[in-house]
């Protein structure tokens, strides 16, 4: 069956003396494994299409209980050349890549999924700061979208609302993302985090998407963000992030 659908390359692969083997999140079919004969050559028909990080409409050749399928056609559908422009939007962009690539399964469509992974490297692309500030975000929001949200801001026993200032140190449930207060702190278990680093993720979860690179985060806060996504996707997912994603996200503290 010959399809086109709209993709994010997430990861491309040398094959053979002129192919690529590529990993793509489709709009129609979630995650597919593509190779595109020639893709290397001088004369190579698909052009920048192929790239990580690239909104491609791919036209390839689906076989039916196959998991690898041949690309036909490939063309840029949204232009992300600021994704390649920086350090940072690298590193945040390929991050963000790594995390579908890590958590969503083989050829099973989600829309919502794909939405979200398209809108953040656009906003990255458009982004000229905190680009770090961009993949945590998403984090937050793609919690939700695969059904394992956090809420920040009330206590999951009690049912309080939670303020930064209202204590030296919180505990925060792996479970649903949210943090325990005075005095049922002291008698759960979960990620310590400091009260900044608190109302950095609280912002996160309600500030809109274009918004989310005006969000500065100091050293300390990257770090502890970056350590409590690790642990809370872990729980949820029953997997770790790959040794790659971790390095990724490692790579975008400042």
């Amino acid at each position: 069956m010959i399809t086109t659908t709209e993709a994010i390359i997430l990861k491309s692969m040398k094959y053979r003396d002129s192919s690529k083997l590529l990993t793509v999140y489709t709009e129609a079919f979630g995650r597919c494994s593509l190779i595109a004969n020639g893709a290397r050559t001088l004369k190579n028909k698909f052009g920048s299409a192929l790239e990580p990080m690239s909104c491609s409409t791919l036209t390839f050749y689906k076989k039916q209980n196959k998991d690898l399928h041949t690309l036909s056609s490939a063309e840029p559908s949204v232009r992300l050349r600021n994704l390649t422009e920086s350090f940072d939007r690298i590193t945040s962009g390929l991050a963000v890549c790594e995390i579908i690539y890590t958590s969503q399964t083989h050829e099973e469509q989600n829309p919502p999924v794909y939405a979200l992974l398209k809108s953040t490297l656009i906003a990255l692309n458009a982004a000229e700061q905190n680009e770090q500030s961009l993949v945590f975000w998403f984090q937050v929001h793609y919690a939700s979208v695969m059904g394992f949200g956090l809420n920040p801001s009330i206590c999951p026993t009690s049912g309080e609302t939670v303020l930064p200032e209202s204590a030296e140190e919180f505990v925060i449930s792996l479970a649903d993302g949210a943090p325990y207060s005075a005095p049922f702190a002291r008698i759960h278990t979960g990620f310590r985090m400091e009260p900044a680093t608190l109302h950095a993720l609280q912002q996160m979860y309600e500030t809109p998407l274009e918004s989310a690179s005006k969000l500065a985060l100091t050293t300390r806060q990257t770090s502890q963000l970056n350590d409590f996504f690790a642990l809370y996707y872990q729980f949820h997912l029953d997997r770790s992030m790959t040794d790659r994603s971790r390095r990724f996200m490692q790579s975008v503290v400042v």
